[in-house]
C-alpha cells in the first residue's frame, strides 16, 4: 500500500451467481491517489469486483469503508455512487454529440448553465476531444468513443475511477497514447483508480499495485516489481513474460 490514507476498504466480500462462487476476497485495500490494477485469467471475479464495489452488484456478504464510512451494499447506495464512476470497454454512448454525451452525467446531478459548459470544456480539453465537441457520438472511431466515455467519467470529478477492460478492443497505437492521457489525468485530478487488464504495457504503466484474481481469490497483491521479481502463479508469470 502506497503511503496516503486508506480511501477504500473492503473486508470479506463474497459473490455467488448461480450457486457457484464468482468471488471471495478476503482483504483489499485503496489509497487515495493510488491505482490498483486487478488482473487474471478469464472468469476470474475482476469485473464482479468492480461491480461489487460500484454498488451495481449487492454481494452476499462482505464490508465496505469508503474514506472511514461504513457503506451498506445492500441498501440505498446512491449518495456512495455519486462519489466514483465506471468505464466500461463498451464505451456506451447516447446517440448524441459528443459535448451532450460528456454533460449527461453532470445535468443529472443538477447542474446547468455556465458552470456546466465549463466542465464540459474542461473534460474534453483534457482527453484532447475539444475538435469533436459538436459530432454525432455515432461517427467516432472506437479511441475517439473511448475518450469521450473517459472525458464523461472525469467531468464529475469522481473521487474514485472503477474502469473495466476500457483500452481492450483498441488498436496499439490509440491504446499506448490513450494510456499515456490517463495517466496524466489522474495524477493531475489525485483521482484514485481500479482498472482491470490483459495488457502488460498498460499495467506497468498506470498501476501502483496489482491485485492478481483466480477462481474469484486472490493469488498474489504487491507492486509491479515484486510481482515481476517473484511470480508466486503461474498466470503471473506468463503475465510478466517470467
Amino acid at each position: 500500500m502506497i503511503g496516503n490514507a486508506a480511501m477504500l476498504e473492503l473486508e470479506g466480500l463474497f459473490v455467488k451467481r448461480g450457486g457457484k462462487r464468482v468471488l471471495d476476497l478476503p482483504l483489499l485495500t485503496l489509497a487515495e491517489n493510488e491505482t490498483l490494477a486487478v488482473i487474471g485469467p478469464n472468469g476470474a471475479g475482476k469485473s464482479t469486483l468492480l461491480l461489487s464495489i460500484a454498488g451495481l452488484l449487492s454481494p452476499d456478504s462482505g464490508r465496505l469503508r469508503f474514506k472511514g464510512k461504513a457503506i451498506d451494499l445492500s441498501g440505498n447506495t446512491t449518495a456512495y455512487r455519486r462519489r466514483l464512476t465506471m468505464v466500461f470497454q463498451d464505451p456506451l454512448l447516447f446517440d448524441c454529440t459528443v459535448e451532450e454525451n460528456v454533460a449527461t452525467g453532470l445535468r443529472i446531478r443538477g447542474i446547468g448553465g455556465k458552470e456546466l459548459h465549463r466542465q464540459v470544456d474542461l473534460a474534453l480539453e483534457r482527453f484532447k476531444i475539444t475538435h469533436l465537441g459538436r459530432r454525432s457520438a455515432r461517427a467516432l472511431s472506437g479511441g475517439e468513443a473511448q475518450r469521450v466515455a473517459l472525458a464523461r467519467a472525469f467531468a464529475l470529478q469522481p473521487e474514485l475511477v472503477l474502469m473495466d477492460e476500457p483500452f481492450n478492443a483498441l488498436d496499439p497505437l490509440a491504446r499506448r497514447v490513450l494510456v499515456d492521457d490517463l495517466a496524466h489525468n489522474l495524477h493531475l485530478a489525485g483521482t484514485a483508480a481500479i482498472i482491470t487488464s490483459h495488457d502488460r504495457d498498460k499495467v506497468q504503466r498506470l498501476a501502483n499495485r496489482v491485485l492478481v484474481l483466480d477462481k474469484g481469490r486472490p493469488v498474489q497483491y504487491g507492486t509491479v516489481d515484486e510481482l515481476q521479481q517473484k511470480a508466486h502463479h503461474p498466470f503471473v508469470a506468463a503475465f510478466f513474460g517470467g
